[in-house]
C-alpha cells in the first residue's frame, strides 16, 4: 500500500497491516476521496486483487468524473457502488444502512474472492441516514465486521481538526479510538500561499513519520512531497 501513491513511502516506513481499518479525515476540499481512490486503485492493480468503493454522497458517474479530473482512472478491478437507486426505491422507509452496507460487501466478496480492500465515502453520510440511538454500538460492530472479512478498509470522515473543542468534536471522537489508523488531510496558509498536506496521526503496528507532508496534483494524479516545515 505504501507504494500506491507517489511519495507515500515518505510517510510509511513499513506497510499498513492487512485488515486494518483506517480513518481518512479532514475538511471539505482536502482530497480525501481522491487520496483513498488513488491508493486502493493502484494497490489492487499492482497486486491482482479486487476492491470495493461505496459512495453515499455522489452517484457513480459523478464520482468517476471527479477522479478523472484529478488524473485518475478507474481500474476494472475496482468496483464502485452507490446507493442512489436503492435509496430512491426505499425512500418512504427507514433503512438500516450499516446492515445494508455489510450485505453489499458480502455480495462483492462472494462474487470476487480476491476482494481485499474497501472504502466508504463517507461516514458522515452514513450517520445522517442511520438510527442515532444505537449508532456507537453499531459502529463498533461494523469495524469488527470489516476486520473479520479480512478487508483493509478506508473510511472517509469529513471533520474539523481533532483538537477542536465542542460537541461536534465529541460526536466524532469514538471512531478515532476504534480505528487502527488515522490519516488527516488539510490545508495550511502561509504568506498568502495555500498548501495541502497529509499527516499520519496514528497507525498501529506501523512505523510512520509524524510531520505534515505537502500534497500536490499534476497530470499523473496525487503526489506527496517532503515535510511542509
Amino acid at each position: 500500500m505504501r507504494s500506491a501513491v507517489n511519495g507515500l513511502e515518505r510517510l510509511l516506513e513499513v506497510e499498513i497491516p492487512r485488515c486494518s481499518v483506517i480513518l481518512v479525515t479532514g475538511a471539505e476540499g482536502t482530497l480525501k476521496s481522491g487520496m483513498v481512490f488513488g491508493m486502493i486503485s493502484n494497490h489492487i492493480a499492482a497486486n491482482g486483487e479486487h476492491g470495493l468503493y461505496i459512495t453515499l454522497e455522489q452517484s457513480k458517474e459523478s464520482h468517476l468524473r471527479n477522479m478523472s479530473s484529478l488524473g485518475m482512472e478507474r481500474r476494472d478491478e475496482l468496483h464502485i457502488f452507490d446507493y442512489r437507486d436503492m435509496r430512491r426505491e426505499w425512500a418512504d422507509r427507514e433503512l438500516d444502512m450499516i446492515k445494508m452496507t455489510d450485505e453489499v460487501i458480502d455480495f462483492y466478496k462472494d462474487r470476487y474472492g480476491s476482494l481485499t480492500v474497501f472504502a466508504l465515502d463517507s461516514l458522515n453520510a452514513l450517520y445522517s441516514i442511520s438510527e442515532e440511538a444505537y449508532l456507537r454500538k453499531e459502529m463498533y460492530n461494523f469495524f469488527t465486521s470489516l476486520r473479520d472479512k479480512e478487508l483493509t478498509s478506508f473510511l472517509i470522515l469529513e471533520a474539523p481538526p481533532l483538537m477542536m473543542p465542542g460537541p461536534f468534536h465529541d460526536y466524532y471522537r469514538p471512531e478515532h479510538f476504534l480505528a487502527d489508523g488515522t490519516i488527516e488531510l488539510g490545508m495550511i496558509e502561509s504568506k498568502g500561499v495555500v498548501k495541502r498536506y497529509i499527516q499520519v496521526l496514528k497507525m498501529r503496528a506501523t512505523r510512520h513519520a509524524m510531520e505534515k507532508h505537502q500534497v500536490t496534483i499534476d497530470e499523473n494524479g496525487i503526489n506527496i512531497l517532503g515535510p511542509i516545515y
